[in-house]
């Protein structure tokens, strides 16, 4: 047998229908990560006079954002290349992602309601509002990386997914 006939080593790519709708949700996930990222920096940059957000939550805001915008990118390059990480791995890392952001969406609408609570309105509230609706993409990400748990497990008990 010559090692050209031999396929030992070849690898199964699985389903592709399951491959595609994989890479459609970290689509969704990349967006959204993207636009939390951008609705935290104004409250977090420049609230020198009046703090919307405590130092801590933008700790793990932007540890969240940034790790989890980092992971689903290497993610959509390396399904670019072929080369998927295993399910088990994608599900690990999903289930992450889904128990940081529902800390950050937690934390966020903590302290909107706590600024809210003190009674003291300045004229520009605009960073308030930047910091409910960062929140509250936070709140509907948490929900799709829940939607891509359960459907990475589905595809992966199924045997559709490596």
């Amino acid at each position: 047998m010559s090692p050209a006939d031999d396929n030992s080593f070849a690898t199964t790519q699985g389903n592709k229908k399951a491959t595609y709708t994989l890479i459609c949700i970290k689509i969704v996930e990349l967006c959204l990560l993207i636009c939390c990222l951008g609705l935290i920096d104004e409250p977090a940059t420049n609230s020198h006079l009046r703090v919307f957000i405590t130092p801590r939550v933008i700790a793990l805001c932007y540890v969240t954002f940034g790790a989890l915008t980092i992971y689903t990118a290497i993610y959509l390059m390396m399904a670019l290349f072929g080369d998927l990480t295993p399910w088990r791995t994608a599900t690990l890392w999903s289930l992450v992602g889904f128990v940081l952001f529902v800390a950050v969406t937690a934390l966020l609408f903590r302290d909107w309601s706590t600024t809210k609570d003190r009674n003291y309105w300045h004229p520009n509230m605009h960073r308030l509002d930047l910091v409910m609706a960062s929140a509250s993409i936070s709140l509907v990400t948490s929900l799709v990386f829940l939607l891509d748990i359960l459907i990475t497990i589905r595809f992966g008990v199924h045997g559709d997914l490596e």
